[in-house]
């Protein structure tokens, strides 16, 4: 009986293994010519094409996020650096924002480092390290608050290796 569980616990962690390493063979994706659809979760429709200066109003609708800029871009394997401008409801940049952000792998459940967030003074927040150590989908989880307003956003974008 132990013999059986050993040998399943065994093949789960292949698998798994298996299913962590990248794989830069792909389908057409959007990263810069790169090749990723065969990247862990890069089928996902969730994925987005970065493109400076992208918006999405966040899930409670009290704040808007700009992607601004992303160094590398678009997000690559490694360190990278983003400036998040963060507008109120009236298109106004928010200067007083505090923030937290994770950066994770959704069809992995792991995520990264934690992600250090300076203001810029202007309604513009440097987020970095965003540490995306392997190809495939990745998650950035966004929480801002102003005052009392709290809101929150995710970016998803695939990471070629």
């Amino acid at each position: 009986m132990r013999l059986a569980a050993l040998a399943i616990g065994l093949a789960t962690l292949s698998l798994g293994a298996v299913a962590c390493s990248s794989n830069n063979a792909s389908s057409g994706g959007d990263d810069a010519g790169v090749d990723t659809g065969a990247v862990v979760g890069c089928d996902s429709p969730q994925e987005q094409t970065y493109a400076a200066n992208m918006q999405q109003a966040g899930a409670s609708k009290v704040f808007t996020f700009v992607l601004v800029s992303s160094d590398p871009a678009p997000p690559a394997d490694d360190n990278n650096t983003w400036v998040v401008q963060l507008l109120d409801v009236s298109g106004q940049p928010v200067t007083d924002a505090t923030f937290t952000a994770l950066a994770t792998m959704p069809t992995m459940t792991h995520g990264t480092t934690p992600v250090t967030i300076t203001s810029n003074g202007d309604g513009t927040y440097t987020f970095t390290p965003l540490y995306f150590f392997m190809a495939g989908l990745w998650q950035v989880a966004i929480k801002a608050t102003s005052g009392p307003d709290t809101d929150t956003t995710s970016f998803y974008f695939c990471v070629a290796g």
